[in-house]
């Protein structure tokens, strides 16, 4: 289905726009408060990058689904265990892969 999104996690979340926006191919969307935290929306040339805060850097890879549930069982095949969240506008299916690296799928269903 295609990148959804890339998930970086900044300890300073004002910093990390504006070094992304200096190096030139980030541009601010908007800026969210969510869980008494600041969330900063950017766009790369069509990807969405968000950036929020945490104490450790480190990444997320959204990729879209159309079936979390399917995503889920395969993930099983390949001895992947991961736990559908269900959220208001979709379900989010986070897993981590054997290397540690941590992705996740989205099953949008805002009707939008």
């Amino acid at each position: 289905m295609g990148i959804r999104e890339v998930v970086v996690q900044v300890a300073d979340v004002a910093a990390a726009v504006d070094f992304y926006r200096s190096i030139g191919r980030f541009r601010l969307v908007r800026t969210v408060e969510h869980d008494g935290s600041t969330i900063a929306e950017l766009d790369a040339d069509g990807t969405r990058v968000t950036l929020v805060p945490a104490q450790d850097p480190g990444a997320w890879i959204v990729l879209t689904t159309e079936d979390a549930e399917g995503e889920r069982a395969g993930l099983a095949a390949a001895g992947v265990e991961a736990d559908a969240v269900e959220a208001p506008d979709g379900v989010w299916l986070p897993f981590t892969d054997p290397w540690g690296n941590r992705l996740g799928f989205w099953q949008d269903r805002s009707g939008g």
